[in-house]
């Protein structure tokens, strides 16, 4: 049925193998309107099914839904699942108190060994996510979780039943509807078209008609602004809103008059300053606005079904793109949301971060289809030379002759000399050096591809063009000034007819009608109005608002064929040309000059090419120096690919203020909701996560209070917990130390870890040892030396002969598995015995030495420990130097580990015999003499464990190992540690635990609980708010917040922060203190705006000194405001906040145009202020504009601080700017 089509289902959400089950009584009704009940609705068979929420329930970003989803779902699955925790915990409980190394029964055994088995599944669960969550400290959490360490078995065998059943979910859903029989699946669309829909279109529209969300991710031209109208008419048809959301206020205006034609009078606008229609179907308006309506709670939110966010990748404006983010995640969940946007390369990506915070699948439709492919072109020698065409890749001929006709005469003459080089790059064709030339576009010097050109390049090119027939063209440049330059180069030049001339110039006439005769006179009107009469035009922010769209509407209706503008007009003006110029392929970003961005040249690009008109459209780059553009720059800009949407998020103190004063969103969960913290969350919020925090918390209980159950088995070892602090402090201290000395003093730590060195060591839970008895073999080596180096105490172990406790019981080696694994003699983890007790050659972490004593015996490294070889060859009769892979497991141990031997596998050369084990007991041959020497090791470390049972054992003085290395600072902070660390070695030796003969098995028992309470508060912490990148961030601005008086210790908002929340314009800090301070009081209504601009103003300027001529109590009121800025600086940086206090006082306020807005308040014509500042026209009404809105701002202020006086001031002062042209009516409104 094709009805079905239309009826959301969960297999479109993930490919989910089986059908949604029926909607259940209750339904969930798709339309979500909140307009009354007047429009169409569909049939209810087709809007009964939806798709499978319960699927994501557990897959949320945030606690709360994932509580509620576990909790009310699915109660008797969580009872039995606690009833199977609760069972395996307390077999893991039971299992701790077991002997490790007592004898026991083949059955005991088995059942020991599953029980053992849990303890090391817990164990290995929290360990692998210890392991994993190390790894983001120096990399993302999502990269570390594709590398994730092996799954335990309990966690293998949880996942396996539903990893077969469900894919990995993502909100991001691209499967696409079968939609062969379109028009019979949808016969009555909202609105239709003269055309046929292109596929991609045809998909958005049969998304839209089953309320879900959309991402339309297409080129310039595409078609996309289809599915934005589409949603307008169902919002029409249904008695609901659309919300027309754009980056600009530019594109605002041009929607409105477009849409406007389309849908009649039920369009609205509303802007910072003018609201037309507010009541209408579909509302167009900046995404400030909406986010100010969504702080404020807005009456019009309620009736919203649809949220259209036009040109989306505006999201990466660095100032501004924080905006979006704010207003998705504060978006009702019943508003569905359209995104349009160009192609970018991780829209999957940002689609599931936009359905993971609405909780709702985005539907993600691409298309790379262009309808007018494009052809690039390098123009060199009055000719264009094809480097690209469509998909075809970079042609390397056509950048070859170019690079051939910009070679001038001399430099052609100079090819035939030998040894000269020859092109761009050492020859037409030649490909030599082109890093060096790639290196050279760094540089501050105009190289020859860098050249702009002159009057004759620029005639040339325009007559070119008009020529092919290649116009209307926008020829990109990135500066202001020199649009106007090159405007100004080609007065001679008409490329109008007469009757287009006369059009024309009628337009420019009406345009200047509407300004005042002053204003009409100004030299900028006069000079566009007549460069338009000849077909040409500029456009860029230095122009006159009313200016602009009159060349814009001329430019649509094809009178201007020639069009000279920098970025802006790409960004927010949707006019099509036949072909796009590029002056430069460089610009300057605010921070320095670099070449495009592939992403920012597709943009600009995107512009060449009218639908229905041109059957290409022509990209073309200006070479007017000697030689083309490097190579390499070039097949980056063009084949590269375009930007990713990169989220911009940050904490300002308007949001956090607004944020507190709201009940449905708290900072934190803004923060967590944000698009910089979804990889992590994503990660951290998987099943995994969660559930294991669950588990270890109820685990960490159970042990607790079996601990405390078992007291009356520890009889001589109650102490025990603070003995296993004390020694993970002395372990900690040595670790440092010993880091430190081999960094300073050599591989063998200045002697403290020579070969023959004896120690004790700590391994409870993975070895069964503590405090045991060892001898060095091998010192420990760092992998790298730096001056800290603890970060590589890991690097490469030290290996150790080991006293095993008189409790450890070896494998028996009849068991078929077991022999194969045993190591050799000699080998890494083989246990032998000696004198009645086992001894096993380890590797030892330098975070296990617990002690390094005085003694030291000499031996032959030798005899005990055979470097070259691999612990697991004797099971296959191989040398390691044949096998040098091999791997084993150890010998002793009831739970045997696996080890890999870090170290190349070869056997010793030198005498006859070198190779050869020294023999165990168990030879036939007697006692040779290498097994002498280890009843002569095993006799010594036995009398070293008796001295340490009567805290006899001498303690080597690590001051010794550095004398003469270090001096300064470091020497003395070793000092200090050196005493820490002997105070440290007394306190452990006062414990009874120490001499206690069962140690191992009651400590290894604490140090199993104290890790798993460790590791539970690092995931407790990576799962709280805490965690979060923003998170100090927004604990340092609330406590300046207090400090300030705007919150108070409940974090409730006072009055000054209330004021706080009434500034969106500008730094909302210093205008507060300025109402509060009453600085603006005295002051009158012209002088208040004349202060106030210097916090609009934001360009450069070569000034930025006050004019003498200005009122004193100016003078004074800009001086207080810069002290105000200078003191909100310095506390915030006392704050912690890294800022400078005069870098923020200087970005915060310029005075630049002072003098000119208080002239213009006073009444002085346009025309006179422009002569008192460099500053072009455009950017004089733009900050006019901009201050009109912050007087409304601060009269709102004095509302809420209640004063008067400030009020009936910022309303005359409000007049006294709204005059003439800076507020001249727009083209497209009126």
């Amino acid at each position: 049925d094709n009805n079905d089509i239309l009826a959301p289902k969960g297999g479109d959400v993930m490919d989910i193998e089986d059908e949604v089950e029926e909607e259940k009584e209750s339904g969930n009704d798709t339309y979500a309107g909140g307009g009354g009940g007047g429009g169409e609705r569909p049939q209810t068979t087709m809007w009964d099914k939806s798709w499978d929420k319960s699927y994501f329930d557990d897959d949320s970003l945030f606690g709360d839904s994932s509580s509620e989803s576990s909790s009310d779902g699915s109660d008797d699955d969580d009872d039995e699942s606690e009833d199977e925790d609760d069972n395996n915990d307390e077999d893991l409980v039971k299992s701790e108190n077991k002997n490790e190394h007592e004898e026991t029964t083949p059955k005991d055994e088995e059942m020991e060994g599953k029980d053992e088995d849990a303890i090391a599944t817990a164990a290995d669960d929290v360990d692998a996510l210890l392991a994993e969550l190390t790894q983001t400290t120096d990399s993302p959490l999502n990269q570390s979780l594709s590398k994730r360490p092996k799954k335990s078995k309990q966690l293998k065998a949880s996942s396996k039943e539903k990893d077969a059943h469900q894919p990995r979910k993502s909100w991001a859903v691209t499967t696409p509807l079968p939609l062969q029989n379109f028009h019979s699946i949808i016969p009555n669309m909202a609105i239709t078209y003269p055309f046929e829909l292109d596929e991609f279109q045809k998909q958005a529209v049969a998304r839209l008609e089953r309320s879900e969300c959309i991402f339309v991710a297409a080129h310039t031209s595409a078609g996309k602004t289809v599915c934005a109208e589409y949603a307008i008419a169902l919002a029409r048809k249904h008695c609901t809103r659309a919300i027309y959301t754009s980056p600009i206020k530019a594109l605002s205006n041009q929607k409105y008059r477009d849409f406007k034609v389309k849908f009649g009078d039920d369009v609205g606008l509303i802007t910072g300053d003018m609201q037309i229609g507010a009541d209408s179907s579909c509302l167009i308006m900046t995404t400030e606005i909406l986010r100010s309506m969504l702080y404020r709670g807005a009456d019009l939110v309620r009736d919203i079904e649809w949220v259209i966010f036009d040109e989306v990748h505006y999201i990466n404006d660095t100032e501004r793109g924080v905006v979006w983010e704010e207003v998705i995640i504060m978006l009702p969940d019943y508003v569905n949301l359209i995104f349009l946007s160009a192609t970018t390369p991780n829209t999957i990506e940002f689609s599931d971060w936009i359905g993971r915070t609405k909780r709702k699948p985005v539907h993600v439709i691409r298309t790379d289809y262009r309808p007018v492919p494009l052809s690039h072109h390098l123009y060199a020698g009055n000719k264009l030379h094809k480097v690209m065409e469509g998909k075809s890749g970079f042609l390397e001929p056509g950048y070859n002759a170019a690079a051939k006709a910009l070679l001038p005469t001399s430099a052609a003459s100079d090819q035939q000399k030998p040894g000269a080089t020859k092109g761009p790059y050492g020859g037409a064709g030649s490909k030599q050096q082109p890093a060096a030339s790639y290196k050279q576009t760094t540089g501050s010097k105009q190289l020859a591809w860098q050249q702009q050109g002159n009057r004759q390049n620029w005639t040339s090119l325009v007559k070119y063009l008009e020529r092919e027939g290649l116009v209307p063209t926008v020829i990109f440049s990135f500066s202001k000034k020199k649009c106007e330059e090159i405007a100004n180069m080609l007065r001679t030049l008409d490329l109008n007819t007469a009757s287009e001339r006369n059009a024309a110039h009628q337009f420019g006439i009406q345009t200047r009608a509407r300004l005042s005769p002053n204003d009409a006179s100004l030299p900028q009107v006069i000079t566009i109005c007549e460069m338009v009469k000849r077909g040409i035009g500029v456009h860029h922010g230095g122009l006159l608002p009313i200016l602009k769209e009159m060349v814009e509407i001329l430019f649509s209706r094809n009178l201007i064929k020639v069009l000279f503008a920098t970025e802006t007009f790409a960004m927010g003006v949707n006019m099509p040309a036949r072909a796009v110029v590029f002056n430069s392929i460089r610009k300057h970003d605010g921070k320095e000059f670099r070449v495009l961005q592939p992403g920012e040249y597709t943009q600009m690009a995107g512009r060449a090419g009218r639908r229905g008109l041109d059957k290409v459209g022509t990209v073309i780059m200006c070479c007017f120096g000697d030689t083309p553009p490097p190579q390499l720059v070039l097949r980056n800009m063009l084949t590269g690919s375009s930007t990713k949407l990169a989220s911009q998020f940050r904490l300002t103190y308007n949001m956090i203020l607004n944020l507190l004063r709201v009940e449905d969103m708290s900072v934190e969960g803004m923060i967590k909701r944000s698009f910089s913290e979804f990889a992590t969350q994503r990660a951290l919020t998987t099943n995994e996560y969660p559930k294991l925090l669950s588990r270890g918390i109820k685990t960490l209980s159970k042990l607790d209070e079996q601990f405390k159950l078992e007291a009356d088995s520890r009889i001589g070892a109650d102490d025990v917990e603070d003995y296993y602090a004390a020694c993970r402090e002395l372990l900690s201290l040595n670790n440092e130390m010993l880091t430190y000395i081999l960094n300073s003093a050599g591989s063998t730590a200045g002697g403290a870890l020579v070969p023959g060195r004896v120690l004790l060591v700590t391994s409870a839970r993975k070895h069964g040892y503590v405090r045991a008895p060892a001898l060095m073999l091998r010192p420990p080596v760092l992998s790298g030396s730096n001056s800290s180096g603890i970060g590589n105490s890991k690097g490469a172990p030290a290996v150790c002969m080991v006293l095993l406790p008189e409790s450890y019981v070896p494998l028996k080696e009849d068991d078929e598995q077991v022999s194969k694994s045993t190591p050799k003699p000699g080998h890494l983890n083989f246990v032998g015995a000696s004198k009645s007790r086992h001894y096993a050659i380890r590797e030892i972490h330098l975070d296990g030495f617990l002690l390094v004593s005085s003694n030291k015996q000499k031996i032959d490294v030798k005899s005990f420990f055979k470097e070259g070889s691999q612990a697991g060859s004797a099971g296959k009769g191989l040398s390691a130097f044949n096998d040098p892979f091999s791997r084993a497991k150890p010998m002793g141990g009831r739970r045997p580990d696996e080890f890999d031997d870090a170290f190349a596998a070869f056997a010793p050369r030198g005498k006859k015999g070198a190779s050869s084990d020294f023999p165990t007991k168990k030879t036939s041959s007697g006692v040779s003499k290498d097994a002498q020497l280890v009843d002569q090791v095993i006799s010594l470390l036995i009398e070293t464990e008796a001295k340490e049972a009567k805290s006899s054992l001498g303690v080597m003085d690590l001051r010794d190992c550095i004398k003469g290395v270090q001096q300064g600072n470091d020497a003395l902070e070793f000092r200090s540690a050196c005493d820490r660390l002997e105070g440290q070695t007394t306190i452990m030796r006062q414990f009874a635990s120490h001499y206690h003969p069962s140690l191992e098995t009651h400590y290894a028992v604490v140090e199993r609980k104290e890790t798993l309470r460790d590791r539970v508060g690092t995931l407790r912490h990576l799962l709280s708010n805490e965690s979060l990148q923003l998170f100090p961030d927004f604990l340092q601005r609330k406590a300046l917040l207090r400090t300030l008086g705007y919150v108070d210790e409940n974090d409730t908002v006072c009055v000054k922060g209330r004021v706080a929340c009434e500034v969106n314009t500008c730094e909302e800090l210093i205008v507060t203190e300025m109402v509060f301070e009453g600085i603006l009081n005295e002051l009158e209504p012209a002088e208040i705006v004349a202060a106030l601009s210097s916090l609009i103003f934001q360009e450069k300027s070569d000034s930025n000194e006050l004019d003498s001529e200005l009122p004193e109590r100016l003078h004074s009121c800009c001086e207080r405001m810069q002290t105000i800025a200078l003191n909100l600086g310095q506390l915030q940086s006392n704050h912690g906040l890294p800022l400078d206090p005069v870098d923020y006082c200087d970005s915060s306020l310029k005075f630049g145009l002072v003098h000119v807005v208080y002239e213009w308040a006073m009444g002085v014509p346009f025309s006179n202020i422009c002569e008192l500042t460099l500053v072009q026209e455009g950017s004089i009404v733009r900050c006019i504009t901009r201050l009109d809105e912050l007087c409304r701002e601060v009269r709102n202020c004095a509302r809420v601080v209640g004063n008067p006086t400030l009020y009936r001031k910022m309303e005359s002062a409000s007049v006294s700017i709204k005059r003439d042209i800076v507020f001249a009516s727009s083209l497209y409104i009126s």
